[in-house]
C-alpha cells in the first residue's frame, strides 16, 4: 500500500512541475442536492484536490435552487451528484479515486 502511495505522490509532483506555467483558471461545479447522501463525499473530494491547485476553485450548487435546477437541465444532469468541470459534465456519481479527478483537471488545463 505505501508503494502505491508513492508512485501516486510521485506522480502529482511529475504532474504538477509538467504544469506549473500554466494558469488556466478551472471550476469544478458539484451539483447536488440536500437529500443525497453521496453528495457530500463527492463534495469533499473535490473541495480536497482542487486545494492541491492554486487556480482550481469549486462551487456547490444545489439543484433544489432555481439556478441549480435551470444548470442542471442545460446539461441533461439525471442524477446527483454530478461533477462539472469548465462547464462540461465529468462525472455522474463520486469518483472512484483522487486520482481519477486529478487527470480531469489537468487535462481541463
Amino acid at each position: 500500500m505505501e508503494e502505491i502511495d508513492e508512485i501516486r505522490k510521485k506522480k502529482m509532483e511529475e504532474l504538477k512541475q509538467r504544469f506549473s506555467g500554466e494558469k488556466k483558471r478551472v471550476l469544478i461545479e458539484v451539483l447536488a442536492s440536500s437529500g443525497c447522501s453521496y453528495c457530500p463525499a463527492a463534495a469533499e473530494m473535490a473541495y480536497r484536490v482542487a486545494s492541491q491547485y492554486d487556480n482550481v476553485d469549486v462551487a456547490i450548487v444545489n439543484i433544489a435552487t432555481p439556478e441549480g435546477n435551470s444548470k442542471a437541465r442545460k446539461l441533461g444532469v439525471m442524477s446527483v451528484p454530478t461533477i462539472v468541470i469548465n462547464g462540461k459534465v465529468a462525472f455522474v456519481g463520486t469518483p472512484a479515486a483522487d486520482m481519477i479527478m486529478h487527470d480531469a483537471i489537468i487535462k481541463a488545463m
